[in-house]
């Protein structure tokens, strides 16, 4: 749900005959639904694999660690592609994706498992930006909106295809297969990019990459995502430490930013009043997104009792209402205007997750998927349109720069949310049952679960509900300061039209 991507200049590549180029457009495809699926499959999953590893005070930085790899490494990928060709660098990042996998399916800890999801970001952050750079490369100028058009399906389905997969595969062939299915279908993408994706020699220099630029911003938001999840267990000048250092390293990026011939990240277009608004709205719709996405799984199998497939369904709701309001607004948008289309979407979305506190812990799921369907609906239009003010507001030359600065907003959000949702439940859990941080192991285990007598088994679900409760009111703060922004979009702004 989450779709990111980046510009790379266009090389010029050899002709292709249509069976090869075909090949090349599947294997691409396949790429970008394990890139945007790996960021959903875990969500129904990761229950249970609390339940086998322990850890559940960690239980962000499996989603933490991805996106923020993710993030910081997508735009150096473009880089490296100019200098070294599309072909050479999609098959290393497809390599260390697919190790990545291989060892978070071996992991034995919750903090194996998130040092190997950082290794899977690294290579993730690749797929997607060269699949659709690769894609154009191959296919004649008419083609490509349509090619472009494949691409943004793929999201939507694996939007709704994650949730359902991370449960089907932890009720059938257990929790790893989650991440060792990447294994097969990225070996046959690989193979077929080696043989039949057929480059020029490259001539020119190779571009600089501001990998110091890159350290200082994994070190800022990892500071502060640290800061958020472990906050129930920092001290005051642990937590103040931790904040200084983020706002330094964050400082020290932004002044190497402006000096550096190459910048990573093209934020001197924020200067402009459509892409700052557009893209602090990623950041706090992203934030909400994932964070609901990470936790309501807890929920339903926690505090209902459900398993992992009926997580998937929830889930499932909230993407398919995302995706249907994304389809169908499509089709209108050259005729609206932004503020007004933006306005409804937000508070759409304000009602849905202000409907979560209203989610009792003795109900059936049927409000909570009420509410997703509201969530998603929200998200979605918010979603589009600000993609599409992006893309409208900018000369043609600095699009691709604006969208991946959007893109990149999106992503932080989506690291920054499960940080503070996750340290919001850490907090309450520590209040609410001091020394319990496990218990979703204890009532997401079959076995655990039963051997509870009814009167312990109502108390932990109780306080669970209390905990994952101020994650609920986080996502409602959230989903006003999303409102709260699109007040200050500009009333002339049309959508559908370039600058």
């Amino acid at each position: 749900m989450s779709e990111q991507t980046t510009t790379i200049a266009a090389t010029p590549a050899t002709p292709a005959r249509p069976l090869r180029r075909e090949l090349v457009i599947a294997a691409m495809l396949i790429s970008t639904f394990m890139a945007a699926v790996e960021v959903t499959v875990i969500s129904t999953a990761m229950p249970t694999i609390v339940a086998r590893l322990g850890g559940f005070s960690l239980f962000s930085w499996a989603f933490g660690a991805y996106l923020l790899t993710q993030a910081v490494v997508t735009p150096l990928y473009g880089r490296l592609a100019d200098s070294y060709g599309r072909k050479r660098v999609y098959l290393a990042s497809a390599g260390l994706f697919l190790a990545g996998s291989l060892l978070c399916g071996c992991a034995w800890s919750m903090g194996s498992l998130i040092l190997f999801r950082a290794v899977q970001g690294i290579g993730g952050g690749g797929l997607v930006p060269l699949a659709s750079t690769i894609i154009g490369d191959v296919s004649a100028p008419a083609d490509r909106p349509r090619m472009m058009g494949y691409v943004s399906g793929i999201w939507g389905i694996a939007a709704i295809a994650g949730p359902l997969l991370g449960a089907f595969f932890v009720k059938s062939l257990g929790w790893p297969f989650v991440f060792w299915i990447n294994l097969p279908i990225g070996l046959a993408a690989m193979a077929m990019v080696a043989l039949y994706l057929h480059e020029s020699p490259r001539t020119g220099r190779h571009q600089p990459i501001d990998l110091p630029g890159a350290g200082l911003l994994v070190l800022s938001i990892g500071a502060v995502m640290l800061m958020l999840i472990q906050i129930a267990t920092l001290t005051g000048a642990e937590i103040g430490g931790l904040l200084a250092l983020g706002v330094a390293a964050l400082s020290a990026f932004a002044w190497r930013e402006r000096r550096v011939a190459d910048p990573l990240l093209a934020a001197h277009l924020l200067r402009r009043r459509m892409i700052f608004i557009a893209n602090a709205s990623a950041v706090l719709c992203g934030a909400l997104m994932l964070g609901l996405v990470a936790f309501l799984p807890s929920w339903v199998q926690g505090v209902t009792g459900g398993d992992a497939l009926l997580a998937g369904v929830v889930l499932g709701v909230l993407c398919i209402a995302w995706t249907a309001t994304v389809m169908t607004l499509s089709r209108h948008l050259p005729r609206l205007n932004l503020r007004p289309v933006a306005i409804i979407a937000s508070t759409v979305l304000v009602a849905g997750s202000l409907g979560l506190l209203a989610v009792a812990a003795g109900q059936t799921v049927l409000w909570l998927c009420i509410c997703c369907v509201a969530i998603g609906a929200g998200l979605g239009a918010n979603s589009l349109v600000f993609t599409v003010a992006v893309q409208s507001s900018v000369a043609r030359a600095d699009r691709g720069r604006a969208m991946a600065l959007f893109y990149f907003s999106r992503i932080m959000g989506q690291a920054l949310g499960t940080a503070a949702f996750g340290g919001v439940l850490n907090r309450g859990l520590a209040l609410l049952a001091p020394g319990t941080h496990d218990i979703v192991r204890t009532l997401v285990d079959g076995r655990r679960r039963a051997a509870l007598t009814a009167s312990v088994l109502h108390r932990l679900a109780d306080t669970l509900a209390s905990a994952l409760h101020a994650d609920f009111i986080l996502a409602g703060i959230i989903a006003i300061g999303a409102l709260i922004v699109t007040f200050f979009v500009p009333r002339q702004e049309q959508l559908g039209q370039e600058e």
